[in-house]
C-alpha cells in the first residue's frame, strides 16, 4: 500500500445480526495509481475471540470482478489491506467479507460506487 493513499467514497459496515463487526473502505493512491480495499474489524467483535476468514479487495463494476483480492484464514486480526488494484479508470467500490465457521453465509459490506 502506498503511503499517499487516501479514502475515497463512503465507509460501509458489516453486521452480524444487529452487531457492527467491521468497517469497509476504499483508498486511492495517486503515486501508485491504484485502488485498495480495506477492512477494520471492530474491537467489540475481536474481544469475543471468534476466528474468522476474511476477503478484501476492490469490486470493479466495469469488469464485474474483485481486484486486488486478499484472503486471510482463521484470523483474529484487526486491520486488513487488499492488494493494489489497477482500476483507477473504472467504477469501483471497496469490498469486504467475514466468514465464521458453522455460520451460514458471509458478513459483507461494499462502499459507495466511485467512477
Amino acid at each position: 500500500m502506498c503511503s499517499d493513499a487516501y479514502q475515497i467514497g463512503t465507509t460501509s459496515y458489516a453486521y452480524r445480526g444487529t452487531e457492527t463487526i467491521a468497517s469497509v473502505k476504499q483508498f486511492y493512491s495517486p503515486e501508485c495509481n491504484q485502488n485498495y480495499g480495506y477492512v477494520w474489524v471492530w474491537k467489540s467483535f475481536l474481544d469475543k475471540k471468534i476466528k474468522f476468514d476474511l476477503q478484501v479487495g476492490v469490486w470493479n463494476y466495469d469488469r464485474s470482478v474483485l481486484q486486488g483480492e486478499r484472503r486471510e484464514y482463521d484470523s483474529l486480526g484487526q486491520e486488513f489491506w487488499g492488494n493494489g488494484a489497477d482500476s483507477v479508470d473504472d467504477c469501483t467500490s471497496g469490498d469486504g467479507k467475514l466468514m465464521i465457521a458453522n455460520e451460514q453465509g458471509a458478513y459483507s459490506a461494499r462502499t459507495s460506487k466511485r467512477c
